[in-house]
């Protein structure tokens, strides 16, 4: 199993926005298309009141690949990100990053 802890930092003021986006439609997305999602989270405390981080599981990096192949083409995706970045007034990613983690042998997840 492959890990990948993605963080989106939002524009100030928009994180509501990125909830919003996350949990009407690029959640919803995953799920149909079959992608693992094992929690959402943002920082309890620190100055990072803007992150959202999630974590993803694939069986390997060509089971990633495949899964965000079928995202980004999606018709429901495509479609309503273009609505929500209307209704939005733009943006609201300032930036993201991913780090792909391998569970260490002794760890709870496998």
């Amino acid at each position: 199993m492959i890990y990948e802890m993605r963080r989106y930092d939002a524009f100030p003021g928009k994180m509501a926005n990125l909830h919003e986006l996350m949990e009407t439609l690029a959640i919803p997305v995953f799920k149909r298309l079959g992608m693992t999602v094992v929690g959402c989270w943002n920082p309890a405390v620190g100055d990072d009141e803007n992150a959202l981080m999630y974590l993803l599981a694939y069986p390997d990096m060509g089971a990633r690949q495949k899964a965000w192949d079928s995202f980004w083409v999606d018709p429901e995706w495509t479609k309503g990100r273009a609505e929500l970045a209307a209704k939005f007034g733009g943006p609201i990613v300032a930036k993201s990053n991913s780090v792909f983690l391998k569970p260490a042998a002794y760890s709870a997840l496998k």
